[in-house]
């Protein structure tokens, strides 16, 4: 029996991601506070960690000050309108503004949230096995290819790992024990 095409090994990548992507949605679903959590708690470590913490509240106060002479001056000016159109505030459009800082530090607070959000899951029963899951969907294309190749692949796999002292996933240890492809 010939081996998968690469069309059938992103199938079943594919539908075996969404297996565990059900189970991890499960797992969220038994603590739903649990990741708002985690994510308050990684950001505030972040911007301790990288020494943008005292920064950012005062940034955020300038912000929220900023807000609200907005607010304000949309509020006099609606009512200039309502006064120039002979009708009350309630019936014009509400107008917002929007700022932040640039994107450059939208992009390195985002990056280390993401490091620290993994140390925080790692702390806790239920964030292990949401890490353990998310390794597994992330390697779940090599377990495949893994589970369908010959003996010197997977030779070699293992030894690439054994170098660079990776651990394999529970599904690339068991793809690894899977009986080689009869090479034709």
């Amino acid at each position: 029996m010939p081996g998968l095409t690469v069309t059938e090994k992103e199938h079943w990548k594919n539908r075996i991601a969404k297996r565990i992507e059900r189970k991890i949605e499960t797992l969220k679903a038994s603590d739903p506070g649990f990741f708002t959590r985690v994510g308050i708690q990684a950001r505030q470590q972040t911007l301790d960690n990288l020494g943008l913490a005292d920064l950012t509240q005062r940034l955020e106060t300038i912000e929220k000050q900023e807000q609200e002479r907005q607010k304000q001056k949309v509020r006099i000016e609606r009512e200039m309108v309502a006064v120039v159109r002979g009708v009350s505030i309630e019936d014009l459009d509400d107008g917002c503004y929007y700022g932040r800082y640039n994107n450059e530090v939208d992009q390195a607070i985002d990056k280390r949230k993401g490091v620290i959000e993994d140390e925080l899951l790692a702390q806790s029963d239920l964030g292990r096995e949401i890490l353990k899951l998310r390794a597994e969907r992330e390697s779940l294309l090599d377990a495949i290819w893994l589970a369908t190749s010959p003996r010197q692949v997977k030779d070699l796999w293992s030894k690439v790992a054994e170098l660079l002292g990776d651990e394999p996933t529970q599904l690339e240890r068991d793809a690894l024990a899977i009986p080689p492809v009869a090479d034709e």
